[in-house]
């Protein structure tokens, strides 16, 4: 299958674990390219987990586990670090934003690496749609908890990523903030066809997504247990 036509993301038996602890057991998970899957269950079930797989930042797993058609296993670490900054945005629980750095710069920090260049029009969008417009010029260590989770989502999305990867990332944020994040979220995947994969236990506004996959009743039924 070419790859332009290949799941955005797709495993088979794709088993991991921890400390000799098995820790993930997915027999089969397929992500469309272009849709939006929301991964649930209840702390301990492996969503951070697969999320860092598939982001390549978690490496060690058996089974498949492939990406738009490159199966991660068969790439070596600077490989997987060029893989996820060509090919996903990852929002992660920590939102990894640079503390002395501001606002509009975390949130182009990814572009300028790259030597990219970034429509200033767009940035200044993001960051009104997400009511942060004024903290543009503020450093990252003086935001709220709240503040810090919009820069991530804002940075995630203003690099145009083929596949868009959110862990948490509503879980500091009110409902009305949460909503404004979604609009923007779902708004440019449509309009960069992006897939948006979030993992989370905030289960709020899944109906808005295309497919819900419960992680803990997939991990327990290839374990033969009762869901």
């Amino acid at each position: 299958m070419p790859k332009s036509e290949a799941a955005a993301i797709a495993a088979s038996r794709l088993t991991f674990s921890y400390a000799g602890k098995p820790t993930l057991d997915i027999p089969q998970l397929t992500v469309k390219p272009g849709s939006h899957t929301l991964i649930c269950g209840e702390s301990g079930c492996g969503k951070s987990t697969f999320l860092n797989l598939v982001s390549g930042v978690l490496t060690g797993y058996s089974g498949s586990l492939r990406i738009a058609g490159t199966e991660l296993s068969s790439l070596n670490g600077a490989q997987r670090d060029r893989f996820r900054a060509e090919n996903m945005a990852v929002i992660f629980q920590q939102f990894n934003l640079i503390p002395y750095l501001s606002v509009r710069d975390n949130v182009t920090l990814g572009l300028r690496l790259r030597k990219q260049k970034w429509d200033v029009s767009r940035l200044n969008i993001i960051l009104a749609h997400l009511q942060i417009a004024a903290l543009a010029d503020d450093r990252a260590v003086n935001l709220s908890h709240g503040q810090q989770q919009r820069v991530a989502a804002a940075r995630a999305v203003m690099g145009k990523s083929p596949l868009i990867l959110a862990d948490e990332p509503t879980s500091a944020l009110d409902d009305k903030n949460a909503r404004l994040f979604l609009d923007l979220l779902f708004r440019e995947a449509a309009e960069h066809k992006s897939t948006v994969v979030v993992v989370t236990h905030d289960l709020r506004y899944k109906k808005r997504f295309d497919q819900v996959i419960d992680l803990a009743k997939m991990n327990r039924a290839a374990k033969g247990v009762a869901a």
